[in-house]
């Protein structure tokens, strides 16, 4: 069985469970929730207009200040989101998996542990050295 064959089973299996499975249920969760989006949206064209005025001849420093101000606050809106706490989780949560894997990977073709070995972290581990 070719390499990359193995990675796709790898793929479609790891997506049946749990990290693969949370992120892609929190991913939908985020792709419904029009409040959601809609802010990431008008965030992104609030710190466009902000580089734009900060690269003027002649900045105009109320203006700076009303959409630093409305940055600020769509920041903490989307930061403080429900939806956006949980794919930030869900992400973290499917990297840490896929380290795991990847670390597994590299100990089977070195002959090395994790970073070289003991991470000191028993969740990493693939038993003690």
């Amino acid at each position: 069985m070719e390499i990359m064959e193995m990675a796709i089973m790898l793929g479609q299996r790891m997506k049946q469970e749990g990290a693969a499975e949370r992120f892609l249920k929190a991913r939908e969760e985020f792709n419904k929730n029009v409040d959601l989006r809609t802010a990431f949206s008008e965030y992104n064209v609030q710190r466009m207009l902000l580089e734009q005025e900060a690269n003027k001849e002649e900045i105009d420093n109320e203006l700076v200040k009303r959409i630093d101000t409305r940055v600020d606050e769509l920041f903490d809106f989307i930061t403080h989101h429900p939806v956006y706490e949980e794919i930030e989780a869900a992400q973290k949560a499917l990297n840490d998996e896929l380290k795991k894997v990847m670390d597994k990977i590299t100990e089977q073709i070195t002959g090395d542990g994790p970073q070289g070995g003991c991470t000191h972290d028993c969740s990493t581990c693939g038993g003690c050295h």
